[in-house]
């Protein structure tokens, strides 16, 4: 993502995009986990604390200044990364959390069978290998659905 801007405005843009893109999404995946969990999680309270202290460094300069935008963008960058993390972190533990109550719900003999299709399927998305965040995020979203419809199947045999 550029963060190139000429004015407050295009700055504000800048930042209400990656916040429609990443905060809004991990903000919604931790609210799941908790609800899930019943708890709280302290360390993604930790990674949306240090990724706001990064968006409010921005305004450590004037952000119109060559200074400031060099600043700004740094920053940008820093709370981008933070959120992207967080976003992963989030979908790592929504998995797993869901591969666990799926497979504590199915049958003993079914166990293989589900987790070679949820493997088979990791596999296919490619999430572990070398890809871009959006499409690590995009192949999570993909995965945890696909857990979705295994256990709607499972749902209408029972």
């Amino acid at each position: 993502m550029t963060f190139e801007y000429s004015s407050r405005e295009e700055l504000f843009k800048l930042i209400k995009q990656i916040n429609d893109k990443y905060y809004e999404r991990l903000n919604a995946n931790i609210l799941f986990i908790e609800e899930l969990c019943d708890r709280i999680f302290v360390v993604y309270i930790v990674v949306l604390r240090d990724a706001y202290s990064h968006l409010i460094r921005i305004f450590d300069y004037d952000i119109l200044s060559e200074q400031g935008k060099i600043n700004a963008k740094n920053q940008l960058d820093k709370y981008l990364t933070h959120l992207q993390r967080g976003l992963i972190d989030t979908f790592r533990k929504i998995l797993a959390l869901e591969f666990k109550l799926l497979m504590d719900s199915i049958f003993r003999k079914d166990k293989k069978a589900i987790e070679y299709q949820i493997a088979k399927k990791a596999h296919e998305l490619r999430i572990m290998k070398d890809i871009s965040i959006d499409e690590r995020i995009q192949g999570y979203i993909l995965l945890l659905d696909h857990i979705s419809e295994i256990r709607n199947k499972l749902l209408i045999k029972i």
